[in-house]
């Protein structure tokens, strides 16, 4: 017997050419008794009875161990992290192992003498972009836990690694889901505050998209009025990898979510000590710096990481844009009968600027171009003399308005979890949220841009508001005696703005319970049903006042000047150049509850097909006050003649409104890399708070959509290709937005409710002829359109129709791609990339008569390890200064839009050519 181990030992180690040791520790680890190899010969046809809960796969191993009889060994680094699939009911040990690694990347390489040896699949040929597209384990748009690649999912999904977000710099929600097919994104307003519009659902913000934390909501609404969810989310290194959901099951599985769904997924601790820390610089004067340590204390994991930032931003407003960060803290536990428990907390104190319209005008060829003293690419109203605003309110109040505060947050949020291992096959799992929020939202809105000459032309007789006047002079407020002139200021444009602040606080509890067990009848299923709870509470105020600048990049401030015959002021309209304070006026707070119940299967009919269901029920209720206003008259000048102001009544509202949903979807499997699907789903969207804040007596609906969606999904050596057609019925279409009107200087209120219909194909995939180059890929082709749209207005007092059925849906490009060459060199230390971004003719009003021209954009970025631990990055963004416009002025008109026609008008551009170059080493 003593000379049978080393032969044994010598032959182990011919068959496996890497150090046994590592795999000897994993084998060693379960204590088994030995079994004489052909008694594991004889168990790997036998049938067993397998009872192995979903957990980490290195406990899962132990437990496929004893109840098998079956060694295995594996390298500790190759099942770090991963998760097991659960393995029910009677199964040879071969069948067993496959289910419960599926999706893992791991796979048998070699059986020798009664031990199985594992390995992760292609460990040592990986790109830094990890895993094959269709090998991504799919945890987002599913209640199950039971592992699942991209290549097995019923329904379309695009996943985004770490890497992915390195080597193009991006740091912003917005910039890194502009890689999803079948998403419209609008990242020109800077780091947050983006619009997403899903497969032509045509709402703003994310009206139809919702954001997940580790399968939470960021916030439960993630458009609660001047409050998106991606301004209270940041992305840095505690963060590994952005999965998202367009469609399907979406609107089942999370709250507020019919078009798409987006989990940021998170990093946890690790079982050895590990970190990062990488320094960021930006030609726009950013100074970024970010970090994370993990790694084991005793049975424990547990991770600390976050970022800090000062930046000035593309579009320099004369101010630092950009400031601020965030700090996170986890714990977490596997226990080795298959549970987990974890807590983590992070708080962010962070300000960032918002960009708003600038004027842009046409050149002789007709393109979009910059106006005459104005850079569009970097230029932006905002100036230090705005920056720390003091302006009067009723009753002798003062506002203070810091437009240097932009969009600040200041949160504080607790997540806890656990799952647990019930009888007879049944998991628990269990998470809570708690989040406390104040947040500042500041910004310089320009809502008309007009010809100087035009705009005192507008104002009427300068002698009959001041006695003696005999005109209208422009002068800068800063500078009394220097009359405003184009030869100063580049051109002869003024502009009307308002200087906007809204100050909200916001506390909110939520909680997602879930059961989930697999059995076996009629094939094999996996169910899960849940029960989602939310609570928040809201308080909710708004202030502006309306001012006229010159139209230059750090505008002036100008006064309206009433003069004499000899030049002399002899009145005025505006104060410091304020032509009206207390423009806008709003006051409310509010709660509101809500309670979901959801239920899936997974039905696994045959080991190719698969039919997926689910069904959502959801109750809410919202109440609260709301105060009135009224115009009050504070002094005899017209900028303090019709200052809104709280009136003291306050305006109860109590509503409430349920909401069903559904899908099933098909999913056949032809080969293991090549896939079909087919989806049906009734989804829909309540009211919430956010609809009453500011108006008591509003009569929000339920939106309804209805989602058609089909595809094939395949993966080889040399291309992984994803492709899906969809249909959107969405009859629950309504604009509400303000209008300013340049006379009054007030907001009118726009109302109009229509039907819209959009199909498409979406497209997404890698193709590598070699191991040196690919090309990645992702697009959209649609047709989003306008159903019935038709709606009577007064026409000199005589009624006339307008009918807009058939146009094209607001701001909804009909093709928009990326396509991406890569080159992979020096044994794939070298990454260099470039992308080439395409979008569409769009339209900024419903009417169809302001174009929004298409563009291109070209980007760039380069990693290099310089060692295994010494990453070097550079990126580079629109580097042709393209001049792409993602939206006209909405503050014109969104059905039909006054600049239309105008040869200078106010729309959004993407920021202009920038870089970024950083460092980052990891241990």
């Amino acid at each position: 017997m003593k000379r049978k181990t080393p032969r044994s030992r010598s032959a182990f180690g011919a068959a496996f050419p890497f150090p046994p040791v590592l795999g000897l520790a994993v084998a060693a680890m379960v204590a088994l008794p030995l079994v004489p190899p052909c008694v594991a010969a004889a168990q790997s046809v036998a049938v067993t009875d397998f009872s192995i809960p979903a957990q980490a796969l290195s406990s899962a191993l132990t437990q496929f161990s004893r109840q098998s009889g079956v060694h295995v060994a594996v390298d500790g680094k190759d099942v770090e992290n991963l998760r097991s699939s659960p393995v029910q009911g009677k199964k040879t040990p071969e069948q067993a192992l496959d289910d419960m690694l599926a999706g893992t990347g791991v796979v048998v390489r070699a059986k020798a003498d009664g031990v199985w040896m594992l390995q992760r699949a292609a460990r040592a040929a990986m790109t830094p972009a990890g895993l094959p597209e269709g090998e991504a384990v799919i945890v987002t748009g599913r209640a199950s836990t039971r592992r699942q690649r991209k290549i097995d999912a019923s329904y379309a999904i695009t996943t985004i690694s770490q890497e992915d977000l390195r080597v193009r710099g991006t740091s912003s929600v917005s910039e890194a889901l502009k890689n999803t097919p079948g998403f419209w994104v609008e990242a020109s307003g800077g780091e947050v505050g983006a619009n997403i519009r899903a497969r032509g659902i045509p709402v703003d913000g994310y009206g139809s998209v919702q954001l997940e934390e580790d399968g939470l909501p960021i916030q439960s609404d993630p458009a609660l009025g001047y409050l998106n969810a991606d301004d209270s989310f940041r992305i840095d290194e505690t963060m590994k990898q952005i999965q998202v959901v367009r469609g399907g099951p979406s609107s089942i599985v999370a709250q507020n979510a019919p078009g798409g769904l987006v989990n940021f997924l998170s990093r946890r601790g690790t079982s050895r000590l590990s970190g990062l820390a990488k320094q960021t610089f930006g030609d726009d004067g950013l100074y970024r710096t970010d970090a994370w340590l993990g790694g084991p204390a005793g049975a424990w994991r547990w991770s600390l990481g976050g970022f800090y930032r000062v930046e000035n931003g593309v579009r320099d407003p004369g101010f630092r844009a950009n400031s601020g960060g965030q700090i996170r803290a986890n714990i977490s536990r596997d226990f080795s009968h298959g549970g987990s428990v974890f807590v983590d907390y992070k708080h962010l104190d962070d300000r960032t600027a918002f960009f708003t319209d600038i004027p842009v005008t046409y050149d002789k060829a007709g393109n979009i171009a910059s106006l005459p003293g104005f850079n569009a690419n970097t230029g932006d109203y905002s100036s230090s003399v705005l920056e720390n605003a003091y302006l009067p309110g009723p009753g002798g109040s003062t506002k203070h308005i810091d437009l240097q505060s932009g969009i600040h947050i200041n949160l504080n949020q607790v997540t806890a979890g656990f799952r647990h291992d019930l009888a007879d096959g049944w998991h628990l799992t269990d998470t809570f949220r708690y989040r406390a929020m104040n947040a500042t939202w500041t910004v310089l809105s320009p809502s008309a841009v007009t010809d100087a000459d035009k705009r005192l032309a507008g104002l009427g007789d300068a002698g009959s508001m001041f006695a003696g006047a005999t005109g209208w002079q422009l002068r800068y407020a800063n500078d009394p005696a220097q009359p405003f002139s184009s030869s100063l200021a580049g051109n002869n444009y003024v502009t009307d703005a308002s200087l906007r602040a809204v100050w909200i606080n916001e506390h909110e509890v939520m909680n997602d319970f879930k059961l989930e067990k697999s059995f076996a009848f009629l094939g094999h299923h996996d169910v899960a049903a849940g029960a989602f709870v939310t609570y928040f509470n809201e308080d909710f105020t708004r202030y502006s006042a309306n001012l006229l600048l010159d139209t230059t990049p750090h505008a002036q401030l100008l006064n309206i000047d009433a003069v004499n015959a000899a030049g002399d002021v002899v009145g005025s309209t505006t104060q410091n150049g304020y032509t009206r304070y207390g423009t806008e006026f709003a006051n409310g707070s509010g709660d509101d509850t809500d309670v979901a119940g959801y239920a899936t299967d997974e039905w696994a009919i045959t080991k190719k097909l698969r039919v997926d269901t689910g069904v959502r029920y959801e109750a809410q209720r919202t109440s609260g006050l709301v105060e009135g206003s009224h115009s009050v008259v504070a002094g005899a000048a017209p900028y303090l003649s019709n200052m809104l102001s709280g009136n003291g009544v306050y305006t109860p509202y109590h509503a409430g409104f349920a909401g069903f949903g559904g899908t099933i979807g098909v999913n056949y499997q032809l080969q293991p890399n090549l896939g079909f699907f087919a989806r049906f789903t009734r989804a829909y969207r309540l009211p919430s708070l956010a609809s009453f804040i500011t108006n008591p007596v509003a009569v929000p609906i339920t939106q309804k959509i209805f989602m058609y969606e089909g595809g094939v999904k395949y993966q080889s050596r040399y291309a992984d290709l994803f492709l899906t057609g969809f249909n959107t019925d969405y009859p629950s279409y309504a604009i509400n937005n303000l209008v300013f009107d340049v006379k009054t200087g007030s907001y009118n209120q726009q109302a109009i409710t229509a039907t819209t219909h959009t199909y498409g194909l979406e497209f997404e995939g890698t193709i590598r002829p070699s191991h040196y180059f690919d090309i990645v890929f992702s697009g959209t082709a649609q047709n989003a359109r306008f159903g019935r749209m038709r709606y009577l207005v007064l026409n000199n007092g005589a009624p006339s129709l307008l009918d807009y059925t058939g146009n094209h849906l607001l701001r909804t490009p009909p093709v928009m791609f990326r396509v991406t060459p890569r080159l992979h060199l020096l044994d794939g230390r070298l990454l260099l990339q470039a992308d080439i971004e395409h979008y569409g003719l769009r339209y900024a009003d419903v009417a169809n008569t302001q174009r929004l021209p298409a563009y291109t954009v070209i980007n760039f970025g380069a990693t290099y390890a310089i060692t295994p631990y010494l990453t070097f990055n550079l990126s580079g963004e629109n580097l042709n200064d393209s001049l792409g416009l993602t939206e006209g002025n909405p503050r014109s008109g969104e059905v039909l839009s006054s600049q239309a026609g105008q040869n200078v008008f106010l729309a959004r551009p993407i920021l202009g050519r920038n870089f970024r170059l950083s460092l980052m080493g990891q241990f």
